[in-house]
């Protein structure tokens, strides 16, 4: 594993040169979060000279590339493949320390098309199937992730028109492909751009059965020309579209296109400055990864033609040069130097909280002409108070639904920057809006976002101007002028194409005043670096235990500021900046409002701060004799009644396991594991009897006859370590470790994780053990999280 490099050392790196570097450079560890769309293979036009191209994809300090893999030309003539431009552009990456998403891509070959057209008319899926194979064959040993066509949901690219259903086909026979040349691989659905189509698209994959086909769910946010706030690049970019995952089976998100185009001949026309570019990447980035986004390509490396602008290199009048970088170039090597392998900790808030209405006093609400819910005071559920407004909606067709409520009495709102409400949602991802009517009578609706799970704050910026289709009635500029008022409430289907009814709950409607400002946390080593920047203009104070912190332009160019007061005082801009810190105050936004008599704790409970939940009872005892936080990890949910197999038991989820309460079985056996190694095979699809054949004992293992395994060395003596207290003799026996971690459903063999490692696993029925040979003993084997695994 590739130590971690101290800040200073990182920031040094991101001020390194462009051009004229002797060796090649090595690019940032598998388990950064920014990538770049390379397409160095299919768009370098020659083989000589491509290492050019990868030294600028390394010199990003990124840690993956995305790279087309096109069928037709690869295999222009059935059984016949051209290996040379791709066998380049793999070894080139590869040697630099990039990792490779593969893009098993158009377009399609004539003979491969079931209408014969070839172009990026879709391919059969036997022959799609085919040329997966081979691919991956060839190049599993440097590339460990592959995604089925780009997208689908565009004519562009599925011609004559998209096809959901014919997708789906595609996509189940392009897995079990790649899943036969490499069962360790992991599979990308094509990314779609989101939130619509994409929402649509899933939906419709799902429904065609294949939601199981696929291990990473892949988007492409785009909302150019708009900025990424005013396009509400996190909230509807990816909110929407997890709310549908959470429903389906949640998956991690990558991101493999986003970006802002420089040039009038990309994206319809749309077009920024340079400097706009860079800022928007930087803004972005942040906002998506804080929204859950866990990798993230810009789209592109470079111009192809003075009219293109997407690239982060421009055309400079050839193909061939890669010496021409635009800002947004160093915007991206800073923010990949700098957070390349940094955990969000959340979004700073700056602003002044006024709630401007609540239940209590609810008021008289008025429908509009669609007959399609109601809107009411409901005790059922409160975000604050004992009350909130109950909206029950019904949306029957598979057109555009939508039902609006009037406020009898509008609501003064006053001067904000941004407009909420808080939403205890059905986890429909139907969208909700508000109209505001402003100081000149023009009445504007803002989408605030999309209904998820539980309570929620969804919120809208009002400091920009809106679209024309958004102006609900009156004339002006587009855009709030201040002082305002909440004229209605509107709820609509989110995609148009969905019906049924359901109800959510809307309480505290809450006006944010002060800075319109940005702020994200990212936890570094010991401190954090806050991107911070403001769309306008604005004056923050930022809470610090530093007494001086270090800012970092996109740029790459750096400067010290001292706090005083225990706190920063910045004036930010357009452009965003990086300080790093050792942090101060609270970054959560936005925070519930606090009871104002705080419970007693529970003497009989232990409370983890790290996710916020208490075991007590039977289940605490449990935990704590059997391993604690190295076998089971942090909770991750409370004690509640859950459906196992048919019978309601009360169990609780850790980050490791999930522990079943059965108080009809004598002690010990009153709590039971689950099987999260075999149900976490089964979510990913994989069949371990069929991918993991018997095999005989082998010397110095210990060889399990009930499923054919050997488990040996290092993972067989952490598997005897630990067990659960069966006899009340010290020390665990053969009997009390398979209690706890069950049979071996396969043998020791490497794998890609989420995060992009690759590391040596073995599969358990209750456990995956994991190597990781950068500890010392004795945590070089450690349990996977499959806890977390299974319900992300």
């Amino acid at each position: 594993m590739t130590q971690k490099l101290p800040i200073v050392m990182l920031l040094l790196l991101a001020l390194l040169p462009l051009a004229g570097a002797q060796a090649a450079p090595a690019a940032a560890p598998a388990s950064s979060a920014f990538g770049i769309n390379s397409h160095i293979s299919s768009r370098y036009p020659g083989v000589s000279g491509m290492g050019k191209a990868a030294d600028a994809v390394a010199q990003l300090q990124v840690g993956w590339a995305r790279e087309d893999f096109q069928f037709s030309r690869i295999a222009p003539r059935k059984g016949a493949y051209d290996w040379s431009f791709f066998d380049a552009g793999v070894n080139h990456l590869s040697q630099r320390g990039v990792q490779i998403v593969g893009l098993l891509n158009g377009p399609t070959p004539a003979w491969a098309s079931a209408s014969g057209r070839g172009g990026f008319a879709p391919p059969t899926p036997a022959a799609y199937a085919e040329f997966v194979g081979a691919v991956v064959a060839r190049y599993k040993d440097r590339v460990h992730h592959w995604q089925i066509w780009n997208e689908p949901d565009n004519a562009a690219y599925w011609s004559p028109a998209p096809d959901p259903a014919a997708y789906a086909a595609l996509l189940k026979a392009g897995y079990a492909a790649v899943k036969q040349a490499d069962p360790s691989a992991l599979v990308l659905s094509a990314g779609i751009v989101s939130p619509e189509p994409a929402t649509s698209f899933l939906k419709a994959i799902a429904d065609n059965g294949a939601w199981g086909a696929f291990d990473i769910l892949a988007i492409h946010p785009y909302v150019d020309p708009r900025s990424p706030e005013d396009g509400q690049i996190a909230a509807a970019g990816v909110g929407q579209v997890k709310v549908l995952a959470d429903k389906l089976g949640a998956k991690p998100i990558w991101a493999t296109e986003f970006g802002w185009s420089t040039g009038a001949g990309d994206r319809k026309g749309n077009r920024v400055d340079e400097q706009t570019q860079a800022s928007y990447l930087v803004r972005a980035m942040a906002l998506l990864r804080e929204a859950g986004v866990e990798k993230l390509f810009w789209y592109t490396l470079k111009d192809l033609s003075a009219s293109e602008g997407l690239g982060l290199l421009r055309y400079a009048g050839s193909t061939t040069s890669y010496a021409d970088p635009k800002p947004a170039f160093s915007a991206l090597r800073t923010m990949a130097s700098q957070l390349g392998s940094a955990a969000p900790q959340g979004m700073l808030d700056f602003g002044q909280r006024r709630v401007v209405w609540d239940a209590e006093r609810f008021g008289t609400w008025k429908r509009g002409n669609q007959p399609n819910g109601t809107f009411a005071a409901s005790a059922a559920q409160a975000h604050s108070g004992g009350a909130s407004g109950e909206l029950r909606y019904s949306f029957p067709s598979a057109g555009n639904d939508y039902v609006v409520f009037t406020a009898a009495d509008p609501i003064d709102i006053g001067s904000p920057s941004q407009v909420g409400f808080w939403v205890y949602g059905d986890g429909s991802g139907h969208a909700l809006k508000v109209w505001l009517r402003d100081a000149q009578g023009e009445v504007l609706q803002y989408r605030l976002g999309f209904v998820g799970v539980g309570w929620q704050f969804l919120s809208a910026s009002v400091g920009g101007a809106v679209e024309r289709y958004n102006r609900i009635s009156g004339g002006g500029n587009l855009r709030l002028d201040l002082p305002a008022t909440l004229t209605a409430i509107v709820l609509d289907d989110e995609p148009d194409k969905s019906s049924g009814s359901g109800a959510i709950y809307l309480d505290d409607l809450t006006a944010v005043s002060g800075a319109d400002a940005y702020g994200a946390r990212f936890g570094v080593g010991g401190g954090v670096v806050d991107v911070l920047w403001a769309p306008g203009e604005a004056q923050i104070s930022l809470p610090t235990s530093s007494a001086s912190g270090t800012i970092t332009a996109p740029d790459g160019t750096q400067r010290s500021i001292s706090a005083s007061g225990g706190q920063f005082t910045l004036s930010l801009g357009p452009s965003p900046i990086l300080l790093a810190h050792q942090g101060g105050g609270s970054p959560a936004q936005p925070a519930a409002p606090q009871p104002t008599a705080a419970p007693q704790a529970d003497p009989q409970q232990r409370c983890f701060d790290e996710t916020g939940f208490c075991i007590g009872g039977r289940i605490r005892e449990f935990w704590e004799q059997n391993g604690g936080l190295p076998v089971f990890g942090l909770p991750i949910g409370p004690q509640q009644a859950e459906v196992v197999e048919g019978a309601t038991l009360q169990v609780q989820r850790f980050e490791r396991n999930r522990l079943e309460l059965h108080p009809e079985n004598a002690r010990p056996y009153d709590v039971l594991l689950g099987r999260l190694g075999a149900d976490r095979l089964a979510q990913l699809g994989r069949d371990w009897q069929s991918e993991f054949p018997s095999t005989s004992a082998a010397s110095g293992c210990r060889f399990f006859r009930e499923t054919g395994q050997n488990v040996c060395g290092e993972i067989l003596a952490a598997w005897r370590a630990s067990g659960l207290e069966l006899d009340g003799q010290a020390g665990p026996s053969e009997a009390e470790s398979l209690a706890l971690f069950g049979l071996p459903l396969g043998p020791a063999h490497e794998e890609s994780m989420a995060d992009g490692q690759r590391r040596t696993v073995q599969w358990f029925e209750r456990a995956r053990f994991e190597l990781h040979p950068e500890n010392q003993p004795p945590y070089r084997v450690q349990l996977g999280l499959l806890g977390s695994e299974i319900v992300r």
